[in-house]
C-alpha cells in the first residue's frame, strides 16, 4: 500500500506530535521558484528564522498530476542548494515539503459513504470511492483524509496525488539530505490558516499562483467545495475572475449559499493588490491579503506571498 501523501496529516487535521519532532523547515515549490522558511523556537511559540525564494529557469518544472513534474533535476537541485544556503541551512534537516495544487487532486466524499471509523477501513473505502475519478491507477495514489467537520453531514477532505510525482520531489530532497516529515499541497495549507479560528457562516479563500488557481468555500470553518484549475481557463486575470464568478453562481444556486462572509486570497501570481481589486466585484466586498504568518510573528515582506504555503505549514498547531 502506498504510503500517506502527509505524513503529519492534510490540511484541515494533522496528527499531534512532541513538540521538538515537528519539522522547523519548509520547502515550497512553485511554477518558477521554490523557496526555504526556517523558523525558530522563541520561549512557546515559533517566529521566523530565515527565508529564502530561489528563481528557476524556464523549463526546470512541468507542473502535472500525472507526469514527472521536475524536469531539470539538476537545476531544480541548485536552486533548492541556493535557497538552503541563503536560509542558514548547511547540514541535513527534516523538512515539510509544500507542493503546488496541481500535483494533488482533492475531493469531498460525504462522510455517510464511509460507514466506519477504522483508519485501515477508511483508506481502502476511499481508494474504492475514487478509483473512478483519478487519472491513474489507485494502487499508485498517495492518499490521506481529514475528518472532523461538527456537522454529521460534513464531508471527508481527500487528496490523492500520484506516487511518482510525489517520490520525484522527495528524491529530490533526499539527495540534499533533506528527510521530508511531512508532504501538502499548498492549497489546502492556506486554507487550515483561512479558517483555522471558530467560524460560523460561509467563507471563501483563492490561492491564486503562477499557472493555476484554487477556489475554496467553507461553511462554518469545514469545506463544501474545491476546484482547482490549471493552463488555458486561468490563463489570464480576467479568466480567474469569471471562474471565481462561475463558483460563486453555482454555490449560491446549487449549495444554498446565502453569501460569502469572509474571503480571502493569496496572489503569488500578480501583486495582492491588484488581485484584490479584480475579485472584489465579484466576491460583493474587498477579500483580505490572506497572512498565513501570524502565527510565526510576521512575515518577511519579500517573501509573504511566495512562501505563504511553508508559512501556513509550518505555522499550523501541532
Amino acid at each position: 500500500m502506498a504510503a500517506p501523501l502527509a505524513t503529519r496529516g492534510l490540511g484541515w487535521v494533522r496528527r499531534r506530535f512532541v513538540e521538538p519532532d515537528r519539522p522547523l523547515v519548509a520547502i515550497e515549490v512553485r511554477a518558477s521558484s521554490v523557496g526555504v522558511l526556517r523558523v525558530r523556537r522563541e520561549k512557546r511559540r515559533r517566529v521566523v528564522g530565515a527565508a529564502a525564494v530561489m528563481e528557476l529557469p524556464p523549463g526546470t518544472l512541468s507542473l502535472s498530476l500525472t507526469q514527472p513534474n521536475i524536469v531539470d533535476g539538476p537545476r531544480f537541485r541548485q536552486a533548492v542548494h541556493g535557497a538552503l544556503e541563503r536560509a542558514g541551512i548547511l547540514g541535513g534537516a527534516k523538512v515539510a515539503l509544500v507542493l503546488p495544487d496541481t500535483a494533488a487532486r482533492v475531493a469531498l466524499v460525504p462522510a455517510v459513504d464511509v460507514p466506519t471509523r477504522k483508519a485501515g477501513e477508511i483508506e481502502e473505502l476511499l481508494r474504492f470511492r475514487l478509483r473512478k475519478s483519478i487519472p491513474f491507477e489507485v494502487r499508485e495514489a498517495r492518499l490521506a483524509y481529514a475528518t472532523g467537520g461538527e456537522s454529521a453531514a460534513d464531508t471527508i477532505v481527500v487528496a490523492t496525488a500520484f506516487g511518482p510525482v510525489v517520490a520525484q520531489y522527495e528524491e529530490a530532497c533526499r539527495a540534499l539530505g533533506l528527510e521530508p516529515g511531512l508532504v501538502e499541497i499548498a492549497g489546502l495549507a492556506l486554507a487550515r490558516a483561512a479558517f483555522s479560528s471558530p467560524a460560523s457562516g460561509d467563507g471563501l479563500l483563492v490561492n491564486w499562483d503562477e499557472g493555476y488557481v484554487t477556489i475554496v468555500l467553507a461553511r462554518n470553518g469545514w469545506p463544501i467545495l474545491l476546484r482547482t484549475l490549471s493552463g488555458a481557463s486561468v490563463a489570464s486575470p480576467g479568466d480567474v475572475v469569471r471562474e471565481v464568478s462561475s463558483t460563486l453562481i453555482y454555490y449560491r444556486e446549487r449549495l444554498g449559499g446565502a453569501g460569502v462572509t469572509t474571503a480571502f486570497v493569496r496572489s503569488a501570481a500578480l501583486p495582492p493588490d491588484e488581485a484584490v481589486d479584480a475579485l472584489a466585484p465579484v466576491v460583493g466586498f474587498a477579500p483580505a491579503v490572506l497572512d498565513a504568518w501570524t502565527t510565526l510573528g510576521g512575515a518577511p515582506f519579500e517573501v509573504s506571498q511566495a512562501l505563504a504555503g511553508a508559512a501556513a505549514s509550518l505555522g499550523a498547531p501541532a
